[in-house]
């Protein structure tokens, strides 16, 4: 790699799923230090074991976090601090959905996917700010969604989160301007761990196999006729994190083959 990110102090949330692991892999691969979070301590160090086996001799190390909690999210940023000096940039990737007629889903199933996925957002930059402040060429890049672009039936409450955290976003860019950079991005249909056909599955024949129904959906739904995986979204936060990106803030990267346009 080119060493883009050389000098960047990433945390990640969400680090253990399969964006997360990407964007991490794609950091380390250009020369950045990594901070990976996610909800509990042996998906942790399960993602830190397996980056570090991949990305010798470069720095990772993560902690478990609560991103819905005021409290676990300060003792989060605080010990990534301590393991890498600093913080220079921060990813929020952790997310959760749940998929349903909106008169179907409980108070308790809404409150998670309004806590995890915009509550988080707001919680880890209130936390990660004052450690930016002075940083050299901050920046934070939230993970939106095609979803909070446009609406879809059965994820209205995920759509609305999605969207939150668009908005938030923009806000966030005018507030902390100039000193801090913040965008988001916002996936369409990713194909890695089945992310794309979570209720789906009703449209695939009993006898198609899932590579064909996977290039019949990209074929049918997505200009570019293609999924897009993990590593595509990861491309797209090493380049809004990196110095390339220096005069954009307030913006939403679409990475999506086309699905969304706007």
């Amino acid at each position: 790699m080119t060493d883009r990110l050389k000098g960047t102090k990433a945390v990640i949330t969400g680090g253990a799923g399969a964006i997360g692991m990407a964007v991490a892999r794609a950091f380390l691969a250009e020369g950045a230090e990594v901070f990976v979070t996610d909800y509990d301590d042996a998906t942790v160090a399960q993602a830190v074991d397996a980056l570090r086996a991949e990305s010798k001799p470069a720095f990772v190390n993560g902690a478990a976090a609560d991103v819905t909690r005021v409290d676990a999210v300060s003792a989060m940023m605080e010990a990534a601090v301590d393991g890498m000096g600093g913080i220079t940039a921060l990813i929020n990737n952790a997310g959760t959905n749940a998929r349903g007629s909106l008169v179907d889903l409980s108070a308790d199933e809404i409150d998670r996917v309004i806590d995890v996925n915009t509550k988080g957002v707001i919680l880890c930059t209130q936390a990660v700010i004052p450690y930016l402040k002075g940083a050299d060429d901050a920046s934070i890049t939230s993970t939106a969604s095609q979803a909070g672009k446009r609406g879809w039936a059965q994820i209205a409450v995920y759509c609305a989160s999605k969207a939150a955290v668009i908005g938030f976003s923009r806000a966030m860019a005018v507030e902390l301007a100039p000193a801090i950079r913040v965008n988001s991005i916002a996936p369409g249909h990713i194909r890695d761990e089945g992310m794309a056909w979570d209720g789906f599955a009703d449209r695939k024949r009993a006898d198609q196999s899932l590579d064909d129904f996977s290039a019949d959906f990209a074929t049918a739904e997505i200009p570019l006729g293609r999924l897009q995986s993990a590593a595509d979204i990861a491309n797209g936060f090493v380049f809004l994190t990196s110095r390339e990106a220096s005069e954009i803030t307030g913006d939403v990267l679409n990475i999506g083959g086309g699905v969304v346009m706007d």
